[in-house]
């Protein structure tokens, strides 16, 4: 690349790379590491296992590329090894034409694998308020785009042992699919599976639903009125319902007011973790990693005195540190995976 070049793409990413730069995972190297697990703003996260791997995706809103899939063998140390889309095109706005789409754009993806294939689904909080569903066999080598759905708030897939597949939305909203996700079933479930309490204030927001031992569970975010935000889970024998509701983490981690909204999943071993972000001001959304433990049917969040661990040994030992953040030096054919611009 002759210097020249090099100047202008210097000065395009200054002005034009619009997220915090992403540092490494906080990996103490002895085997244990310290929350925030990364240290950077990874929003919205929803997390699978897939043999032995994990997946993370996250929100990016304008940026484009959007939506990193991230990977890691540990819950600790992630690469970003694909994006769900190269770009979007619903308005112009993302082009920076007849105005902008900052803090719009992709928003809480969720993040799904059935019958040997990857899904996700997000619906940008703007016009035309309409969602994508995005497939893959190997999130390695980039996602197909399967359909537009309608939009649907902060919403989580679901697809049920007898092939099934819902998506859960709003606050309490539940939407039966056809089963490879081209569109909304004809007939199918539509309907409300709870009431929000008069403990509640305001939307419940965050929509991460699983199925574990033959019961549903929807973990989700609450303000609850004259409290601060928290991590609530509502569970159910049947997917229609009734559900009842716990609070499943309410925690003041490091002295900031909430550690609330993200996902819960297994390892290998059967052993179960919360990946939840907070809030962290300017630096943004950070992640924290904790214990999940199967109290009478719940996953509570936390360690024995339900408290987000400042320090915790890792899920997965022996693993790597791996740096979220890469050095490029421009030499190759193209741009590392990590560039993401701002329209």
């Amino acid at each position: 690349m002759k210097p020249k070049n090099l100047l202008v793409l210097f000065l395009l990413t200054v002005t034009m790379l619009a997220m915090p730069l992403p540092l490494p995972a906080d990996d103490n190297g002895d085997g244990t590491f310290s929350n925030p697990v990364i240290w950077a703003d990874v929003p919205d996260p929803d997390v699978i296992r897939v043999g032995n791997y994990f997946y993370m995706v996250s929100t990016t809103m304008h940026l484009m590329p959007g939506a990193p899939v991230m990977r890691s063998k540990d819950l600790v140390n992630w690469e970003t090894v694909s994006y769900l889309f190269d770009r979007l095109t619903d308005t112009p706005n993302y082009d920076l034409t007849g105005g902008t789409a900052y803090g719009r754009g992709q928003w809480a993806t969720s993040l799904r694998y059935h019958d040997g294939t990857f899904y996700a689904y997000f619906s940008p909080n703007d016009k035309p308020f309409m969602g994508y569903v995005y497939k893959t066999k190997d999130p390695e080598k980039g996602w197909t785009l399967v359909s537009r759905l309608p939009h649907f708030h902060d919403a989580s897939l679901l697809f049920d042992d007898d092939g099934r597949a819902y998506v859960f939305y709003g606050t309490g909203q539940l939407r039966e699919l056809n089963p490879d996700l081209s569109g909304v079933k004809p007939g199918g479930v539509d309907m409300k599976i709870f009431e929000r309490d008069a403990e509640e204030n305001g939307l419940l927001e965050g929509s991460r639903a699983i199925k574990h031992d033959g019961k549903y569970y929807l973990l989700m975010i609450s303000w609850p009125d004259g409290g601060k935000r928290r991590q609530v889970c509502y569970r159910a024998d049947k997917i229609t319902g009734p559900y009842e509701k716990k609070v499943i983490l309410e925690d003041n981690f490091a002295g900031f007011p909430y550690v609330g909204q993200g996902c819960i999943v297994d390892d290998a071993s059967g052993n179960w973790y919360g990946v939840i972000f907070q809030d962290r001001g300017g630096v943004g959304r950070v992640l924290t990693l904790m214990p999940c433990r199967w109290i009478d049917g719940w996953p509570m969040l936390g360690d024995a005195e339900d408290h987000v661990p400042a320090v915790m040994r890792k899920p997965v030992q022996g693993c790597p540190v791996i740096p979220l953040v890469v050095s490029d030096g421009f030499d190759g054919n193209r741009m590392k995976i990590n560039w993401q611009w701002n329209h």
